[in-house]
C-alpha cells in the first residue's frame, strides 16, 4: 500500500507516516514485505499438515532434521511444537504423487525420524497472514 494511502487511513500526513513506518521496520515490528501467491494458480493443488516425531531429542537428531527440512522446498513452514508430536510441517505439493514423494522419499528417510502422519487439507476456511493487533478480547 502506498504511504499516502496509509497516511490517509491513519489520519497523518505522508512524511510523519513514512517516518513511523521506517521506525517500525528499524525496530523489527515489520519484518518484511511479501506478495501472497495463490497456491492453486501456481500449480500447487495439494496442501497438507504433517506431524513428525523424532526417535530421540538429541542435538544431532534435531540438527539433522532441521537441515533436511531447510533443504526441502515443498515444506513451506516447520514448527517445533508441544503435545503428541515434535514438529508440525505445512507442505504444498503439485499433486498426490509429489506429496507422496516428499513424505515417503524424503521425510521418513531422514535419519532420526520415528514416525510421520499426514493430514490433507480439504478446504481452507480462514487463512490470514496478519496479526490480530489492536483487538481487545477481554471485553465481553
Amino acid at each position: 500500500m502506498p504511504v499516502v494511502a496509509i497516511a490517509e487511513a491513519v489520519a497523518l500526513s505522508p512524511t510523519p507516516c513514512s517516518r513511523r513506518i521506517k521506525r517500525l521496520e528499524d525496530e523489527g515490528y515489520i519484518e518484511r514485505y511479501a506478495a501472497v501467491l495463490s497456491p492453486k494458480m501456481t500449480g500447487f493443488e495439494i496442501e497438507a499438515f504433517v506431524q513428525v516425531n523424532l526417535q530421540a531429542h538429541s542435538d544431532a537428531n534435531i540438527e539433522r532434521f532441521n537441515r533436511a527440512i531447510a533443504e526441502t522446498d515443498a515444506v513451506v513452514a516447520c514448527h517445533a511444537v508441544t503435545g503428541d508430536f515434535d514438529y508440525l510441517l505445512r507442505i504444498v505439493a503439485h499433486d498426490m504423487e509429489h506429496l507422496s514423494n516428499v513424505v515417503l522419499k524424503r521425510l521418513v528417510r531422514i535419519d532420526g525420524v520415528r514416525d510421520v502422519k499426514s493430514i490433507l487439507v480439504l478446504d481452507t476456511v480462514k487463512a490470514s497472514h496478519g496479526l490480530p493487533v489492536g483487538i481487545d478480547y477481554s471485553a465481553g
